[in-house]
């Protein structure tokens, strides 16, 4: 699948999974905007990619606080011309049982999970519509759909990504702009393996299984689905 003369921006790009989803567009031939925080993952990331590293563009940028995030799509037309697709992969987990977590747990996993999603769509939206073309893709969880105690936190602010979604879906019909949702459970990551050691990482989803589906939401394969949910569970 070929995704040459496209530009691709991907938040959360310098993690565990966004390096395997960013190797796999620049693969597939488009360049790759990386908004990051922390230079020494950015750093991380390029020796990662190796000669595709010059695929993939760095821009430093809070992508928590709105005036950064609309400078780094600014700043990302202004190099690039244009955008294609965006996808937000920026998110993270903690868990605690309601009574025992405090407000500042829910504040946590609405910053981190919902308020940069949120975000940089308002940021590359106007571009798309501008365009009359664009693919979005949010990234939900597992436990939105089938919350388990201790991680209703992080089952809401999963939630909220996925009824944004949907709502935007409903909004942006007939623009020629797309948004849906991969909802994965468990991903076989460093971090989740530490987390979960007695666990069988084998059921867990694969990262390059997650970055496939990403790639085809972006093909032209995928022009007709809109507001799609799509859950990737593996053997879970």
């Amino acid at each position: 699948m070929s995704l040459t003369g496209t530009v691709t921006m991907i938040t959360g790009g310098t993690g565990q999974v966004g390096r395997i989803v960013v190797r796999r567009f620049a693969e597939a031939g488009a360049q790759v905007v990386v908004p990051y925080r922390t230079p020494a993952k950015w750093e991380e990331l390029q020796a990662d990619l190796g000669p595709l590293a010059s695929q993939v563009d760095g821009l430093q940028a809070d992508l928590a606080d709105e005036a950064a995030a609309q400078r780094a799509v600014a700043q990302a037309l202004e190099r690039h011309g244009r955008i294609d697709h965006l996808l937000c992969l920026a998110g993270g987990f903690a868990g605690g049982r309601f009574l025992e977590a405090g407000v500042d747990l829910w504040d946590q996993m609405l910053a981190l999970n919902l308020r940069p999603t949120l975000l940089a769509l308002r940021a590359v939206l106007p571009h798309f519509l501008e365009r009359g073309s664009g693919r979005a893709v949010t990234v939900g969880a597992r436990q939105a759909l089938e919350p388990s105690a201790g991680a209703s936190a992080y089952a809401v602010s999963k939630a909220a990504v996925i009824a944004l979604t949907q709502s935007l879906a409903r909004e942006l019909r007939g623009t020629g702009v797309t948004i849906n949702c991969v909802v994965p459970s468990t991903i076989d990551t460093e971090a989740n393996r530490r987390m979960m050691p007695k666990a069988d990482p084998a059921k867990w989803v694969k990262p390059e299984e997650v970055a496939a589906l990403l790639l085809f939401l972006c093909s032209p394969e995928a022009e007709a689905i809109n507001g799609a949910v799509i859950p990737i569970y593996g053997k879970l």
